[in-house]
């Protein structure tokens, strides 16, 4: 019997010194608060060592620790300032997936043999992933010119990168990269029409050339902010004035309120003559993968995963959004040719589907159909100040790498 109970207390005793799986080998001190509490929630710790930060954010999610909920990194696309305002809209839906862990060491190459080699690869890995993606739309406000029956092309390119930025500072648990975004915009103006009577005038195009900077941190599992800054020069070209150039941002608080649950609070700065500020408030809700709602202004968004393909997966969703911008141009109904600057500004709903890779790379899209209201044209120097056009439908395409 001896031997007998030998085994058993061996095998007992190699069981139990094995790391426990799904568990936890310690319980937490008790929580002082309903904050503490929540933030010894799996769901609110620091992403895992597994998550890269550099890599594609457009694409890549941060790994759920419970089933059932979904968690998007900040999109280095669609969560930048939009085109041609300064939007706050939600990133691009991506499907969790599981991501692998980065190696470090290219395939036939010998391992690190030392801190300093590690590091260095490490920096080399990171580098590589500096390139974050390409981003190029097309939107069409129907319009046929005639009287003040304004029609508008809007096209832009932007492309994204991302560099170290306190990677290891305690205030950054997230690791979150700087992103920089180099951008052009291209605007063709099909009307107003100008008359004695009418003197509203438009330049035919106006364009954007601007860089934007965005930095998305987690100062702590419940804390984080949605910071950047825009600047960059708008105009027709016909004229270069201090006015062209344009600076923009957003300050946004976030707090984790749930797993599942985000609020947000901020300001967004436009730069525009009509309007400069305006509030960021609002919650994000993901009640589970198939599902996100952004119950936010001044950019709200729902949208709904539907279906999938071989290599995509397919979402529906409803939108609004603050439209317009701002230029400077010569104006041809002045009697001096008068240099001056003008507000395009509207309101947006749309209804579209964005289709999104199912791998971390990819080519992503979405088109949209939407009603655009409460158009507004205003001119800082000459009549009319203020000129009202009529609502119109737009139609947008935009494409992703």
């Amino acid at each position: 019997m001896r031997p007998l109970f030998s085994v058993i207390v061996a095998v007992v005793t190699g069981l139990a010194i094995q790391p426990a799986r799904g568990q936890t080998a310690s319980l937490p001190p008790p929580a002082a608060s309903s904050l503490d509490r929540l933030a010894q929630a799996p769901a609110l710790t620091a992403p895992p060592t597994t998550w890269d930060p550099y890599a594609p954010q457009a694409t890549q999610f941060v790994p759920q620790t419970n089933p059932g909920t979904s968690t998007w990194a900040p999109s280095a696309i669609g969560g930048q300032p939009g085109y041609p305002g300064y939007s706050t809209a939600a990133p691009s839906l991506v499907q969790p997936v599981p991501q692998q862990p980065a190696t470090l060491t290219p395939a036939g190459y010998p391992a690190p043999s030392s801190t300093f080699d590690q590091q260095l690869q490490q920096t080399y890995a990171q580098t590589m992933h500096v390139f974050q993606g390409v981003r190029g739309s097309w939107a069409y406000l129907l319009g046929d010119g005639q009287g003040t029956n304004v029609g508008v092309n809007e096209l832009d390119t932007t492309a994204t990168f991302a560099l170290p930025f306190f990677h290891n500072s305690p205030v950054n648990v997230n690791h979150a990269p700087l992103l920089i975004t180099p951008g052009f915009g291209l605007q063709l103006w099909d009307g107003p029409q100008t008359s004695s009577t009418l003197l509203a005038d438009l330049p035919p195009n106006t364009y954007d050339v601007f860089i934007d900077t965005a930095w998305n941190p987690k100062f702590t599992p419940l804390f984080g902010a949605e910071l950047g800054i825009r600047v960059g020069i708008y105009t027709n070209w016909d004229v270069l004035v201090w006015e062209s150039w344009r600076l923009m941002g957003r300050a946004i608080g976030t707090l984790q309120m749930t797993p599942t649950m985000q609020a947000k609070a901020g300001l967004v700065y436009l730069d525009r003559t009509q309007v400069k500020l305006l509030p960021a408030l609002g919650m994000t809700w993901t009640p589970n993968a198939d599902s996100r709602y952004d119950i936010s202004f001044p950019s709200p968004r729902a949208a709904k995963r539907f279906g999938a393909t071989g290599r995509h997966d397919w979402w529906g969703y409803i939108s609004g959004e603050y439209g317009g911008g701002a230029w400077t141009f010569r104006r041809s109904t002045s009697l001096y040719n008068m240099i001056t600057g003008f507000d395009y500004n509207d309101i947006r709903i749309a209804l579209g589907t964005e289709w999104v890779p199912k791998g971390p790379t990819g080519l992503a899209g979405n088109f949209e159909v939407g009603y655009v209201f409460y158009r507004q044209l205003f001119y800082v120097e000459g009549p009319p100040q203020i000129q009202d056009l009529p609502d119109t439908i737009m139609f947008r395409l935009g494409l992703a790498y």
